[in-house]
C-alpha cells in the first residue's frame, strides 16, 4: 500500500478475506498501525452460486455453517449473515461457475436475498466484469469492487470508494447494509487525483467474449480427489537435541544468543536455549495424499505461510502431521489457475501444536 500511495493512488485499507477458514483469534491491529492502514477481516465461502464474501457476521454464522463445505446454500448464507449482524456479497460475479452470473443464466437462480455483488474484480477480465455489472443492473443489486489479490503486487487493482468513514468492520457493514449509503467500484488508476471516473464502462456487447480461463461458460468442473482434502496423516518425526541446534546454527551462521549462548539464554524470555524455527526444515516429512488435480501442464511454488506457536527446545520430540488443506481456483489476466495448499502441523511430546507450515503450489495451463 505504501508504494501505491507514493505513486499518488488513494487507498486507505483492505479487507483480508480468508478462504473457507476463519480464525476468530487473529488480530491485525498492530500491522495496520505500523503501515497506517485499515486492515479488516472477512471470509470467503463457497456456495451453490459460487464464492461469497462475508463481513461482520456474528457467532450464529459460524455455528450454522461448515466453512469447508464447497456447496453451502447461498440463500441461507446471505440470510444468516444478515440476521447475525453482518453482510454477504457475491464475489467476482461475472466469472464462470464461481460467480453468480452463470447460475442465473443457466439455472434461473433468482438471487434471493442478494443485495450486493462484486462487479469490478481485479482477477476478472473486462468482459467478465462487464457482464457482472449488467447482471447487477438488471437485478437492481448494488455493486462493489475488490482486488481479489493473492499477491502483494495486485493489492488494490480494483476497490470501492465509500462516502462516509470506514475505519472498522462495523462501519463497513453498516454502510453496506444501509440502503441510503453511497459507494462505487473503481479501478486503482481512477483513484489518482483528478482522474476521470467513467459514467459508464464498455458493455459486454462492445467487448470480445472471453473468460479468464475458468473454462468456457458452462464448462467442466475442476476434477480432483476431494476425499483427500483435510485428511491429516502422520508425516514424520524430529528429535531436537542441543547438538542438532548447534550444528544447525553453525550451518546457517546464526549468532542470535537465544539460540547459541546458553548463559545468555537462561536470562532470556525462554529461560534457556531454544532452536531457530527453521530447524523444522531439516526434517524429512512425507507428502500428504495427492489430490490428483486433472488440470494444467505447469506447476510451481506460489508462496508459503509459516506460523510458530511455541518455542522448540532441546529434548523436544516433534511429530509432523500433513494434509492438503484446500484446493481452489481463481482466474486472472494470465488465465485459469488452480492452487493446492499443503499444511504440516508440528506437535511436541505434550501434544501441543508448535508450528503450522503451509506451502501453496499453483498449476497453470501453458500452451
Amino acid at each position: 500500500m505504501s508504494s501505491r500511495r507514493k505513486k499518488g493512488f488513494q487507498i486507505d485499507g483492505f479487507v483480508l478475506t480468508e478462504h473457507r477458514n476463519y480464525n476468530q483469534s487473529l488480530n491485525y491491529d498492530e500491522l495496520a498501525s505500523r503501515y497506517n492502514a485499515i486492515v479488516l477481516r472477512g471470509i470467503e465461502v463457497e456456495t451453490d452460486i459460487g464464492h461469497v464474501l462475508v463481513y461482520g457476521a456474528g457467532p450464529a454464522f459460524f455455528e450454522t455453517f461448515d466453512l469447508s463445505d464447497i456447496s453451502l446454500p447461498y440463500e441461507d448464507v446471505f440470510r444468516v449473515a444478515w440476521d447475525s449482524g453482518g453482510i454477504a456479497v457475491g464475489a467476482h460475479a461475472g466469472r464462470p461457475r464461481i460467480g453468480a452470473l452463470e447460475h442465473v443464466d443457466e439455472r434461473n437462480v433468482a438471487l434471493s436475498g442478494v443485495s450486493i455483488l462484486e462487479t469490478l474484480n481485479g482477477g476478472s477480465n473486462d468482459f467478465e466484469n462487464a457482464r457482472a455489472h449488467e447482471l447487477a443492473s438488471n437485478k437492481n443489486i448494488r455493486e462493489v469492487g475488490g482486488s481479489d489479490s493473492h499477491f502483494v503486487s495486485t493489492l488494490g487493482a480494483c476497490l470501492t470508494r465509500f462516502q462516509g468513514e470506514v475505519s472498522n468492520i462495523s462501519e463497513l457493514v453498516g454502510i453496506l447494509r444501509s440502503s441510503s449509503s453511497q459507494f462505487i467500484p473503481l479501478k486503482l488508476e481512477e483513484t489518482l487525483p483528478g482522474a476521470d471516473i467513467p459514467e459508464s464502462r464498455p458493455s459486454s456487447e462492445q467487448l470480445i467474449p472471453h473468460t479468464s480461463g475458468q473454462g468456457e461458460l458452462g464448462g467442466e468442473e475442476l476434477e480432483y480427489d476431494r476425499s483427500v482434502v483435510g485428511k491429516e496423516i502422520f508425516g514424520g518425526k524430529l528429535e531436537v537435541t542441543s547438538d542438532a541446534i548447534t550444528k544447525y546454527c553453525d550451518a546457517i551462521d546464526e549468532t542470535n544468543p537465544i539460540y547459541v549462548d546458553s548463559d545468555f539464554a537462561k536470562t532470556g524470555p525462554y529461560a534457556g536455549i531454544i532452536a531457530p524455527p527453521g530447524i523444522l526444515q531439516t526434517a524429512q516429512v512425507e507428502s500428504p495424499p495427492d489430490p490428483n488435480v486433472k488440470f494444467g501442464t505447469t506447476q510451481f511454488m506460489a508462496g508459503s505461510h509459516q506460523e510458530y506457536l511455541l518455542p522448540i527446545r532441546p529434548g523436544d520430540t516433534l511429530d509432523a502431521y500433513v494434509k492438503v488443506k484446500e484446493v481452489y481456483e481463481k482466474t486472472g489476466r494470465s488465465g485459469r489457475m488452480v492452487f493446492i495448499v499443503r499444511q504440516t502441523r508440528w506437535a511436541n511430546q505434550f501434544g501441543e501444536n508448535v508450528a503450522l507450515l503451509e506451502t501453496s503450489m499453483v498449476i497453470r495451463q501453458i500452451q
